[in-house]
């Protein structure tokens, strides 16, 4: 698949709490396999905990790897300034509605969420949205006015509520794809 290997030298996965959350181990062992040097950061917002185990992760990043909350003491500082190390790109992976929301809204009442509030950097939302609507396609319209903001390549997947095949963002090496293409064409907030 074109664009499957992210051609920085690191990133940063945003994981938030649908329950396509539960694969995002797998994705960063796929991930770090393909690309061995890649540093990869992750925050996990509480809702995701749910789904996956912030220890196995650390396991599996080789990079930084915080719960999105403000009383976490691995939360880094630099996210303060829009940064998560050396990260080059952030993609928000699985993206929920909600996170996608509150994105759109300028809220910045968690850390990842002021991290990607502030940054310059290219953002890649990989979506698992349920649905849409007018409300929903009007957040969408005021996030694609951020020139640092893309949305991964949609795919056919299966909802897991009730195993029905859906469209969804949640598309990793798409969403790499769309970093690379951004990070070439300079697209960033600056």
């Amino acid at each position: 698949m074109n664009g499957e290997k992210y051609e920085g030298t690191e990133l940063h996965l945003h994981v938030t709490g649908s329950i396509g959350a539960a694969l995002v181990p797998w994705w960063i062992h796929w991930l770090r396999e393909l690309h061995p040097d890649l540093v990869v950061n992750v925050s996990v917002t509480p809702a995701a905990s749910r789904f996956l185990a912030v220890r196995a992760l650390r396991h599996l990043a080789n990079g930084t790897v915080w719960t999105d909350a403000w009383d976490d003491p691995d939360v880094p500082p630099e996210v303060n300034a829009g940064r998560s190390g050396g990260s080059e790109c952030f993609v928000v992976f699985p993206a929920t509605l909600d996170t996608v929301m509150r994105l759109a809204q300028g809220r910045a009442d968690s850390p990842a969420l002021l991290m990607l509030q502030v940054t310059d950097a290219p953002i890649v939302v990989a979506d698992t949205f349920p649905g849409t609507n007018e409300i929903v396609e009007s957040h969408l319209r005021t996030l694609e006015l951020r020139p640092n903001v893309a949305f991964a390549p949609r795919v056919n997947g299966v909802r897991a509520s009730d195993r029905s095949s859906a469209e969804v963002g949640f598309n990793l090496p798409g969403a790499l794809g769309v970093a690379n293409s951004m990070r070439k064409e300079g697209r960033s907030g600056e």
